[in-house]
């Protein structure tokens, strides 16, 4: 289990090092007080905040920070249904503590 968390400790410092934008950070912070966002809901929330970017995008970076990193949780309760992202809780502290050094 260790070696999983530190994988995943050093894939998320490098996924933040390398935000030149501000958008993966933001994208974290949302996730650490939301609990539970759809692409079209952060889509919305990135826009708001200044950034040009599209739902695809949005989706991808999503689907990348589900897969590489392995820190959200996807779920959609019916078939058709859009996938809500959620923050798995046994790395919400690991997250909070890379959004306040790096």
């Amino acid at each position: 289990m260790d070696f999983v968390v530190n994988e995943i400790n050093k894939r998320l410092h490098d996924y933040l090092a390398t935000d030149n934008q501000g958008i993966r950070r933001i994208v974290l912070q949302a996730f650490v007080k939301m609990k539970s966002l759809t692409a079209d809901t952060l889509h919305r929330i990135l826009m708001e905040r200044g950034f040009s970017i599209t739902l695809k995008q949005v989706t991808a970076m999503l689907g990348v920070i589900h897969s590489k990193l392995g820190i959200l949780h996807a779920h959609k309760n019916t078939y058709d249904a859009k996938y809500e992202y959620s923050l798995k809780e046994k790395y919400e502290n690991m997250v909070l503590k890379h959004l306040t050094t790096v």
